[in-house]
């Protein structure tokens, strides 16, 4: 029987024989699967990056940050003995998750965090496989490391007045 996991925002996960479930809105998540060896990785970001070098040895990353997940995701594949280049990517998320943002697409967190997933897979060289990105609402993800399967259950955005209604 496998080992169920559920990832909170920031937070990353490799191995094997698990199920992984994960609850996205703006944030992305990013899966890597490697079929012969059954094993595999995701990470679940809030926000593209932050202003910091990080040499691709770097120890203290932080998952909250898309180009420190991916970094963290690679050190994984290697610390596994296996090659990135062999890896199926699959991204998932980026939505807006209120009804009525009307903040242009480039101020938008969830298009943001979908152009550094994209952007970092491109920079390994590698293509998506599978993806759900965008549009409104959230996504309940499950990632199942037995076989590679990554399940996505969409969701309807919250009214906007609804949200205003819970910060009081």
């Amino acid at each position: 029987m496998s080992d169920k996991r559920f990832l909170r925002p920031g937070e990353f996960y490799f191995g094997a024989d698990a199920l992984v479930e994960t609850l996205l809105g703006p944030c992305v998540a990013i899966t890597l699967w490697f079929a012969p060896q059954r094993k595999g990785g995701i990470c679940h970001f809030m926000l593209p990056q932050r202003v910091r070098h990080l040499p691709s040895h770097a120890r203290d990353l932080d998952g909250r940050y898309g180009r420190e997940a991916w970094l963290w995701l690679t050190q994984q594949v290697r610390a596994h003995g296996l090659l990135l280049a062999d890896a199926e990517v699959k991204v998932f998320g980026g939505s807006r998750v209120l009804l009525g943002q009307d903040a242009p697409q480039s101020q938008d967190i969830g298009s943001q965090n979908v152009a550094m997933a994209r952007a970092c897979v491109s920079e390994a060289g590698l293509l998506i496989s599978a993806c759900d990105v965008g549009g409104d609402g959230h996504r309940v993800l499950r990632f199942d490391l037995l076989n590679g399967e990554v399940w996505v259950r969409r969701g309807a955005t919250m009214p906007k007045a609804f949200s205003k209604e819970m910060e009081q």
